[in-house]
């Protein structure tokens, strides 16, 4: 393209949002910048080179460097991409040192290169120049303590991004971190670096770095997987008792639960695992002096009691074998007693664990304050503990346990009995809440089916597939459907029923 056509292509236009050029197009452009000078502004939001197939030589490579620098001059470009091109470190100072709002893009290769040249000149302008120009985002690079010393000594108000998986080094150097955290934001930090950081701290009382810590640190104290001695506590209860709004990660952790009960209100989110957690619970349960510390817990773990193995995707595969955790009725009543407490509807999530009949019985007062995700083996369970000596109690454990199921309950893959089946229908009778019920692959019989059927009608999708019901429910099934227009489907297929023509007249039955 020559200078007459680059006049034509740009002259009315004022913004473009991603620009790439060919070096011969930036040489071309450069020149026509520099010939026809404040008539051509043009906004770009993101300007870059293109690759070549075959690697220019260093003076055209500088040459092009000086046309990027001419059409900066004129044109408003936010960001320059140069990721795809290796500039000669010190061909790149012109625009380094280009006045004006610009980020650039650099190769790792290039970056590595400038941080030497940086250290090798020492030169206070260009090191502000490139930290600016980087946004102080050096993630993508590995450095060493020289050179982020040289960076950190440098007297400006720009912060720095480092990667502590890509620089090792960082452990090793904490206490000549510490008076330069109010200029460093680290990304990925390692558990073990975060403790030997708040213990430095503590063994030297440095209150007033914590906040700068937890700003570098993102507010996230990370100790995962660590073996807390007595010291380690201390260290991490003083920096709770200078911090607001930290979030705390102990999962896999081993730690007094007592030692952080009474620091929970400085936290705005706490992890842990399951075993922990349950430690926690029992902590707040154990006096009604603990009533701050329940509700700072419940608070933390985001009304969200979590004693399934979720967090075992984290362990070595060998860990994870035994994933039951067995809740005793001590445990059913300490959750119960901070459930309690608390003033909004909580989470409790009982996946993966296997819970006593007595223990259950302790947590129905309290299902109406929850939204309960279980196992099958436990809904089932607290099906059929439902019915009890009074009738006013049973309805009332009813309508609780609908409540928490939020209208849906799946026993699907459960073996149903009389018992079980009369249990699900004094639920279905005491409340009005179950609008979708699951009972696939529960060895259904037609009996069974009977024992349900005068209280189906307030369920709107039922699933009956894969159970042994045959041609003999079907007058029942289609009566029940017919008189109630709230039912929207009735799933049958898998099941051993023969004589299919009426069903499938009806497409609020699915059967195949």
């Amino acid at each position: 393209m020559s200078v007459k056509g680059a006049f034509a292509l740009f002259r009315q236009t004022t913004q473009l949002h991603r620009l790439k050029l060919s070096n011969g197009m930036a040489l071309l452009l450069g020149g026509w910048v520099r010939r026809w000078g404040v008539g051509c502004r043009v906004t770009v939001e993101e300007l870059s080179l293109s690759p070549q197939t075959a690697q220019p030589s260093r003076r055209v490579l500088l040459k092009v460097v000086s046309s990027l620098a001419s059409l900066l001059r004129y044109w408003a470009v936010r960001q320059l991409d140069l990721t795809e091109v290796c500039v000669p470190a010190l061909g790149l100072t012109p625009l380094l040192l280009h006045d004006g709002p610009l980020k650039i893009k650099l190769s790792e290769k290039n970056v590595q290169q400038l941080l030497s040249l940086l250290h090798e000149l020492q030169d206070q302008d260009l090191t502000w120049s490139f930290l600016s120009k980087l946004g102080g985002d050096l993630t993508s690079f590995s450095l060493n303590w020289e050179l982020l010393h040289l960076l950190l000594q440098h007297p400006s108000a720009q912060t720095l991004t480092v990667n502590m998986r890509k620089n090792l080094f960082l452990q090793e150097n904490v206490t000549r971190l510490l008076p330069y955290l109010d200029r460093i934001l680290f990304k990925r930090p390692c558990p073990s670096f975060v403790l030997t950081a708040i213990r430095e701290i503590y063994k030297t009382r440095a209150s007033p770095i914590i906040p700068s810590l937890l700003r570098s640190l993102d507010h996230v104290i990370n100790l995962t997987c660590r073996e807390m001695r007595p010291m380690d506590c201390d260290a991490l209860l003083y920096t709770l008792a200078h911090s607001d709004g930290v979030k705390l990660n102990l999962l896999w952790t081993s730690i007094p639960a007592q030692s952080i009960l009474w620091n929970l209100d400085k936290v705005s989110q706490l992890s842990v695992d399951r075993n922990l957690l349950l430690r926690l619970v029992h902590g707040c349960a154990a006096s009604d002096a603990q009533q701050g510390a329940a509700e700072s817990l419940l608070r933390t773990v985001q009304h969200r009691l979590d004693l399934s193995c979720s967090s075992c995707v984290e362990l070595p595969e060998e860990d994870q074998r035994d994933t039951l955790l067995r809740l005793t009725a001590g445990d059913c009543r300490a959750v119960s007693s901070i459930l309690r407490r608390s003033r909004r509807d909580t989470q409790l999530i009982l996946q993966d664990c296997e819970v006593q009949d007595s223990g259950l019985d302790l947590l129905f007062p309290v299902l109406h304050k929850v939204k309960l995700r279980a196992s099958k083996a436990v809904l089932l369970q607290l099906v059929s503990l439902l019915p009890v000596n009074s009738e006013r109690d049973t309805v009332r454990r009813a309508v609780s346990l609908c409540k928490a199921l939020e209208e849906e309950l799946d026993l699907s893959h459960s073996t149903l009995d009389q018992r079980a089946c009369a249990a699900l229908a004094l639920m279905l009778d005491s409340s009005e809440e179950l609008t979708e019920l699951d009972l696939s692959h529960c060895q259904l019989s037609d009996q069974l089916l009977l024992t349900l059927s005068a209280q189906l009608h307030k369920v709107q999708v039922l699933d009956l597939s894969h159970n042994n019901i045959t041609d003999a429910s079907t007058d029942l099934l289609l009566q029940l459907v017919s008189t109630n227009p709230s039912i929207h489907t009735v799933q049958l297929f898998g099941n051993k029923i023969v004589n299919r023509t009426s069903f499938e007249k009806d497409k609020k039955f699915e059967i195949w």
